[in-house]
C-alpha cells in the first residue's frame, strides 16, 4: 500500500495531493513562478494534474482566468477539491480533457503545460503513472499542434520539458506554426547540467522555411539549488511568494 501524500502548503493555498496521478514537483513550482502571463489572459492548463500552475498564476494574476484539464479523473476530482479551499476559485474551473479534443467556446491567450515527458523511456507499469509520464499518447510534436489549434492569434505557450538540441526543438515548434521566443534553461546545483528547459513560444505564421527569419533566441540559466541544498538567490527571487518558508 502506497505512503498517503503530504499536503503542500504554500502560503495563500494548500495541495491535497493524495489521489493525482504525480504530485508536486520543485521543478513544476518555479515552473509556475516563472511564467509570466500577457494581461487578462485566457488561460488553458494542459495536463493539470492537482491543479497547482492555475494556483500559482491566479496568485499572481488576479485579472487572468483558467481552465484546467486531465486525462486522469482522479486528478481531476483533486483538483477540484484544492479549488474549493483556495482563495482564487472564481478565476479557475477544472474539466477531464483530452487537448486532443477539447474544443473551447472560444481560444486562449496562453497556454500552460507541464507534461513529464519521457520519451524512450521504459514505461511504467502502473497504468496512470504511464499515462501521466509518458508521451506515447500525447508526443511532442501533436502537442504543439493542438496547441496551435487552441491558441489566439499571436497567443503564447509557456512548455517546461526534458533539456534537448535547441536547433531540433525550434524545427519541431517552427513545423507547428510556434515560434520560439525564450528558453531558460534549469539546473539543479552548478555542477549539474541543464536537465529542463522553460520553453515561451508564439503562434505565429512563419514556418520551418522561414524559421530563420526570426528574432533571435533569448536563453538564461537558473539554477536551482545550492550545492547545501538551500535555494540559491535567483530561484528564491520567484518563490519567495509562494514558499511558506521564505
Amino acid at each position: 500500500m502506497n505512503k498517503p501524500r503530504q499536503p503542500f502548503a504554500m502560503k495563500q493555498f494548500t495541495i491535497v495531493q493524495n489521489d493525482v496521478a504525480l504530485p508536486v514537483t520543485s521543478d513544476a513550482c518555479l515552473f509556475g513562478a516563472m511564467i509570466q502571463l500577457p494581461k487578462n489572459a485566457h488561460v488553458l492548463d494542459i495536463g493539470t494534474g492537482t491543479g497547482l500552475l492555475c494556483f500559482m498564476l491566479a496568485q499572481k494574476h488576479p485579472d487572468a482566468t483558467f481552465t484546467g484539464i486531465d486525462i486522469h479523473p482522479q486528478s481531476i476530482q483533486q483538483a477540484i477539491e484544492n479549488n474549493h479551499n483556495n482563495p482564487f476559485k472564481n478565476q479557475i474551473e477544472f474539466h477531464i480533457g483530452d487537448a486532443q479534443l477539447w474544443e473551447p467556446s472560444t481560444p486562449y491567450n496562453a497556454i500552460v503545460c507541464n507534461p513529464p515527458f519521457f520519451e524512450n523511456h521504459l514505461p511504467s507499469q502502473n497504468t496512470t503513472r504511464r499515462l501521466a509520464r509518458h508521451s506515447n499518447e500525447l508526443t511532442l510534436p501533436n502537442l504543439l499542434k493542438h496547441c496551435n489549434r487552441l491558441l489566439h492569434p499571436n497567443g503564447e505557450l509557456f512548455l517546461l520539458y526534458p533539456n534537448q538540441n535547441i536547433h531540433q526543438i525550434q524545427t519541431t515548434f517552427a513545423e507547428n506554426h510556434l515560434q520560439i521566443q525564450e528558453i531558460t534553461f534549469i539546473q539543479a546545483t552548478e555542477n549539474k547540467p541543464p536537465h529542463l528547459s522553460i520553453i515561451r513560444a508564439i503562434k505565429s505564421p512563419l514556418n520551418i522555411e522561414k524559421a530563420e527569419e526570426a528574432p533571435n533566441l533569448i536563453t538564461q540559466n537558473v539554477i536551482h539549488y545550492q550545492t547545501n541544498g538551500q535555494l540559491t538567490n535567483h530561484a528564491t527571487h520567484y518563490l519567495k511568494e509562494f514558499y511558506v518558508r521564505l
